[in-house]
């Protein structure tokens, strides 16, 4: 009986979120495309909730201002906390059903903390796709600047050589770091001063590497293009390093995960070549 209890609980206080949710946006004449998590952004807006959790979702907002060209207003931390309570109160609900079906306690118990975990995973969710996008930017980043040397070296004006080097990543697909290359060319172009849009550009990007490089597209703008030249040659040797220090570290963490499923396969192997003779003893 308590379980039924606890199933209905779930269930009413899910609905009473949406009929308030629409209750409130039919008085104010508002009419909008809902989410499935959009009752959950009114529970968390219950009585100061979300602001009490702001200091444990510091770490989230700053992965994806990086993550999201760095903004992140209120309403996207909203949201994305709402889908994760979601996802956790979709699985705590499912949990209880199969304890109401099966007659076993344990389900929900094991269930309560799977669905605990989920904020969790989604917090580092975020660090990995935050991982990636760098070794992203640091694997293109040597690419752009030979490219960029090259056009240089044969008297191509460096913005315009940027746009070029834009123009052709464009053809194969969209890329963090040639996205962040436009929006500061295009600040450039709207009036913005190129110190300000570089340093916007590093800034959005979150990586030391290019903001060593916007720092060097400066020094060509304030001192002319006789430094210019060899400091982009030593910035390109440093981050071709880089490139293959980041290759290999990728290349021994591969290889450190296949360890596991291979020595899995190892005892499965030894288990099927074994058991056999060990019944016939």
């Amino acid at each position: 009986m308590a379980r039924i209890a606890v199933v209905l609980g779930f269930v009413s206080l899910y609905a009473i979120l949406w009929f308030r949710l629409m209750g409130r946006d039919r008085r104010e004449g508002r009419r909008r495309r809902y989410e499935w998590f959009d009752p959950l952004i009114e529970l968390l807006k219950w009585r100061g909730i979300f602001e009490y959790l702001l200091p444990i979702l510091h770490r989230p907002r700053m992965a994806l201002v990086v993550l999201e060209g760095g903004i992140c207003p209120p309403e996207r931390l909203l949201r994305w906390t709402a889908e994760g309570v979601g996802m956790a109160y979709g699985a705590l609900l499912v949990c209880w059903l199969l304890a109401f079906a099966s007659g076993n306690l344990a389900v929900a118990c094991i269930g309560s903390v799977a669905a605990g975990c989920i904020p969790v995973l989604r917090a580092r969710d975020l660090n990995s796709q935050l991982e990636r996008r760098r070794q992203t930017l640091l694997m293109e980043l040597p690419v752009l600047l030979s490219r960029l040397l090259v056009m240089v070296n044969a008297g191509e004006n460096v913005l315009r050589a940027l746009h070029r080097s834009m123009d052709r990543q464009q053809a194969k697909g969209r890329h963090p770091l040639y996205d962040e290359l436009r929006s500061a060319l295009a600040a450039m172009q709207r009036g913005e001063s190129m110190n300000l849009a570089m340093e916007e550009f590093g800034r959005r990007c979150a990586v030391p590497e290019a903001q060593l490089f916007a720092a060097t597209l400066l020094m060509n703008a304030k001192r002319g293009g006789d430094e210019f030249v060899p400091a982009l040659r030593d910035l390109t040797r440093q981050m071709w390093e880089k490139r293959k220090t980041a290759a290999r570290t990728l290349g021994e963490q591969a290889s450190s995960r296949l360890a596991f499923p291979l020595a899995v396969v190892f005892l499965l192997i030894v288990v099927l070549v074994g058991a056999p003779t060990m019944l016939m003893m």
